[in-house]
Formats: C-alpha cells, structure tokens, sequence
C-alpha cells in the first residue's frame, strides 16, 4: 500500500505520516523541508511545479494519496501567492494521480471553504452541514474551495479514481490546547470566528486513514471537527451574546449546549469516522 503525503512534515501532515505508517502503509513525505524523526521516505518536490510532481509520483508509483499541503500561515502572505500555490499544487497532484493510476485521494479541504467563517452571514440552520456555504472573499477559503471543484472535475475525468475531501477545522496539537484557554479568555467575541469549534490533529489523522479505507465512490465531501465546542458556556448563551437572538432562531431543537456546529454525521455515516478527542480530558 505505497502512499504519498504531500506536506508530510507540516502539522497536519507528520501525524498523518505517523498514523499511516502505524497501520501498515508505505509512505513517502512530499514536501520542501524533511521532519527527522518522521517514518517512511521523502523527496523534495516544489508542488507548484508539475515536471517535480510527476517525477515524484513516477518514482514511487503510489496506490494512494493524501494531499495534506497548502500554504500554513495565508494571514501572511499575498493573497495572489496564497491561492496560486494551493490551486496549482491541487491541481499538479490530482493530475499526476489520475494519470498514474492512484486507487483512492484524499484533500486537506478547509472548515474555511465552507465560507461562512470569512463573512457576516450565518448559515442557514446550526448546526450545519456539508451542503451549507457561503460565497467567500476570502482568498484561502476561495483556493481551498477550488480545490473541492477541481477534485468535482477530476473525479470526472479519472472515474476510477474516488477522492474524498476533507474539510479540516481548526487544527490543535497536544502542546497547543492553550490555544483554546485563550479563545475561553477571551469570550464572547474572541475565538468565536468559527463557532467556537476545532479538531484534534490526532483526530485528522485518523480521518485521513478513514478516507483511504472507505468505499465511497466518485466525490465526497465531509466535515471534519471535534463533537463539542471549546467554550465552558453553553453554546445558545455563546451564540446569543455574540449574535444576538437572530442566531437563537437557527439553532436545532436539542441540541447540546457543548456540542459544536459542525454536523460530522456524513464523516461518521460513510466515513465511520468521529472525533475521539477533546480538550476536556486533555
């Protein structure tokens, strides 16, 4: 089971190296910089160029893909760069895995597509789920929702070929759990540009390898985030002294007052993937 991990030493990525390389999968890192200590082999490969893409993926001859690369810190970069290197790479990889044969993708998408974390606008119903989203100005969420379409496009062109997409939320390591006390400190109005949600990158891992073992066919998109908010406040309290009662009105009937807005039932439905962490028991 040869697999290629694009930005396998990234913080997303060296777990997700880490997971695979535990059950079994031989994997190969893509990326600019090697992360010792990471199993499996890597080569340098510049993603934006296609000639280093295909040399790569000719090299390895994978079964499978996890394209976990992108721009980590867009906030500060140009916009043009941001989404020319997430576009371009997403599309060299898909390309080149397409026409290498690869068995099954799988796309580091973003909690950001969605669109509604970069506008003023709220979703239509909380929780939401994978068919809510709102136009973007954003230029990463637009490059990472691209990069759903270009994965629509290219499921068409290589039918053979399923990908799943994953639309990753924000990203919290073991050492990076103080992360949300600040965003708790800092209550109600800082922290709250997602809904007060994240994910454990232990947790990502697993849904990579989740994807890579599922059945789906064709193109799936999936939201990936952690089964509870990271407030100590109930969630209709957050939402009424942020938004106001507007936001009240949207919310479910029943719905835990910890529980995120996020709506992962397709994840664990097709997927048979759930978060297992929370920074409750960290």
């Amino acid at each position: 089971m040869k697999t290629l991990v694009t930005g396998g030493s990234g913080k997303a990525g060296a777990y997700v190296v880490r997971e695979l390389a535990a059950a079994g999968y031989e994997v190969t890192n893509l990326d600019q910089r090697r992360l010792e200590g990471l199993p499996g082999q890597f080569i340098k490969v510049d993603l934006t160029n296609s000639g280093e893409v295909y040399d790569a993926f000719a090299q390895v001859r994978p079964d499978f893909v996890c394209h976990v690369a992108a721009n980590p810190s867009p906030s500060g970069d140009p916009r043009q760069t941001v989404f020319a290197n997430n576009t371009l790479s997403t599309y060299h990889v898909l390309q080149a895995a397409g026409d290498l044969g690869v068995k099954r993708f799988v796309y580091a998408s973003s909690e950001m597509a969605t669109g509604w974390l970069t506008t003023d606008q709220l979703p239509p119903k909380l929780p939401f789920d994978e068919s809510d989203r709102a136009t973007t100005p954003n230029a990463y969420a637009l490059s990472k929702f691209l990069g759903e379409v270009i994965c629509d496009s290219l499921s068409v062109r290589y039918p053979q070929m399923p990908i799943v997409s994953l639309r990753i939320n924000n990203v919290i390591t073991p050492e990076t759990y103080t992360w949300l006390a600040d965003r708790r400190a800092s209550y109600p109005h800082g922290g709250s540009g997602n809904f007060w949600s994240y994910i454990d990158v232990r947790d990502v891992a697993t849904a990579f390898r989740a994807a890579l073992e599922a059945d789906t066919l064709g193109h799936e998109v999936f939201l990936i985030a952690a089964a509870d908010t990271c407030l100590d406040v109930p969630l209709r309290n957050a939402l009424q002294d942020q938004y106001g009662n507007a936001a009240l009105a949207l919310l479910a009937e029943g719905h835990g007052d910890l529980q995120s807005v996020f709506d992962c039932r397709k994840a664990e439905r097709l997927l048979g993937w759930k978060a297992a962490h929370s920074w409750r028991n960290q």
